[in-house]
């Protein structure tokens, strides 16, 4: 059936949850928060660790998904199944709404980006390679609609050379055998072990495809689709960033309400991560005014944090400098640059601990993801209960942050990496309090991080 959020979460009180759940909709923010709400309902905190089964949508292959539906949970109680950002719900008829979540996040989530495009191209029947070294130019707009389907998308000059460059960089050639949806619709039409239950969430779906009204017709899907209504858009806009600052402690003053919905367009999920921005830059203070909106949210960011980051962790001093100098050039805070380096800089040195530890199963640099999720994971979740949930801290992060930060960890010694945690603090308070050039230090501290030993 298709139902609210508060009809579920009632279901779920009253022990009756459904077998399955897909939430998909263009508002990731309220989509993220149905999923955490159904989960908290039908998992115990205590059972989350053992009983929770994370795939993102480009692991969930078919029959993965379909064996740790059935198999019972390692303790008794429920068990979920969570498929993150699926795409098995796409399809040409949405490929417009594929190539707007293409678009949309190249800047500032390359990752999903390119897993989304992988997906286009695949419904569309092309490779990876067939579109490299500008091939792509050679498809026309006949063609692309026809494959593609929907509008020709004229412009695609502008982002096509992106994606396919971000594919490259994030080694994302190919989703490999999916396997038959129809599998995965049997299995939920023949019932699986009481207890059990399969959560999925999408950026995007076609309601015609049969998976989809398999999961209609069995479990619950929840659509949620940004406000059309100025009036309602602006009052969701506002009621969701005064509950996400009230848990961190913060509050946006009134003026600043305005201030910061002008300049995001009122929209909840650009604003959400200015937010995340702003309580770096307010630190300890409550209150984030208008002049700190002015001073965070002034313009957007083109280069994401994605990339300095991924710079700074492969040495190429020359890339790192050229985004730095892009950052600075739209306005955003050399404050605010600096905690970028220096979360980095901890999760590394974290990981360079965690891996000599001993805590955790032998970790290998070219381990891939799935073989992470696995085997490594779960050990580094018990490391959460063993020292603290701490926000800043690594095994408290997404796991794909957790796999990343180990592959790169040992780019760097642990003497190097207590070195420049030294050396950020030292400049930060610089930077506060004295008349020092911020980007000639920045440059300074970026060129350091990056030579070859």
């Amino acid at each position: 059936m298709q139902g609210t959020l508060k009809t579920v979460l009632d279901n779920i009180d009253g022990g009756k949850a459904a077998p399955c759940y897909l939430i998909y909709g263009d508002e990731e923010y309220l989509v993220e928060d149905a999923m955490n709400r159904i989960i908290d309902g039908i998992l115990p905190p205590d059972q989350k660790d053992l009983n929770l089964f994370h795939m993102e949508g480009e692991d969930g292959d078919i029959d993965a998904i379909c064996d740790s539906i059935l198999t019972p949970p390692l303790i008794p109680g429920r068990k979920v199944v969570l498929v993150r950002n699926t795409h098995l719900f796409y399809s040409k008829a949405s490929s417009s709404d594929v190539v707007r979540e293409i678009t949309s996040n190249i800047e500032k989530e390359p990752r999903r980006a390119a897993i989304a495009f992988i997906s286009l191209i695949e419904i569309a029947g092309w490779s990876l390679e067939e579109l490299k070294d500008e091939q792509w130019k050679k498809i026309s707009d006949d063609d692309w609609r026809s494959a593609i389907g929907g509008t020709a998308e004229t412009d695609r000059g502008k982002w096509l050379p992106k994606v396919i460059d971000l594919c490259d960089r994030l080694e994302i050639t190919g989703r490999g055998k999916l396997g038959d949806t129809d599998k995965l619709g049997e299995v939920l039409k023949g019932g699986i072990p009481d207890g059990n239950c399969l959560v999925m969430t999408a950026g995007t779906a076609d309601k015609r495809k049969k998976l989809f009204k398999t999961m209609k017709d069995v479990g619950v899907v929840l659509p949620f689709s940004m406000a059309k209504n100025e009036s309602e858009q602006k009052g969701l806009f506002k009621d969701r960033i005064r509950d996400v600052l009230a848990k961190r402690g913060k509050r946006l003053a009134q003026d600043a309400f305005l201030s910061l919905g002008e300049k995001t367009g009122f929209k909840l999920r650009d604003s959400l991560k200015e937010i995340e921005k702003l309580i770096v830059h307010v630190g300890d203070r409550e209150t984030i005014d208008r002049n700190d909106i002015d001073a965070v949210v002034e313009k957007t960011t083109e280069d994401s944090v994605f990339d300095l980051t991924s710079a700074i962790v492969g040495k190429n001093a020359g890339k790192a400098l050229q985004i730095l100098q892009q950052l600075l050039d739209q306005g955003v805070n050399h404050i605010l640059i600096l905690a970028m380096i220096a979360r980095e800089v901890r999760l590394l040195l974290q990981g360079n601990i965690i891996l000599e530890s001993g805590e955790i199963p032998s970790f290998r640099p070219g381990m891939d993801y799935r073989t992470f999720q696995a085997g490594i994971y779960p050990s580094v979740k018990n490391l959460v209960d063993k020292y603290g949930r701490e926000d800043k801290w690594l095994a408290t992060q997404h796991p794909y942050v957790i796999y990343k930060t180990f592959r790169n960890a040992g780019r760097f010694s642990r003497r190097e990496l207590i070195g420049y945690v030294k050396r950020l603090a030292d400049l930060d308070l610089a930077l506060k309090s004295s008349g020092i050039d911020p980007q000639l230090a920045l440059k300074r501290l970026l060129t350091d991080i990056c030579r070859p030993e």
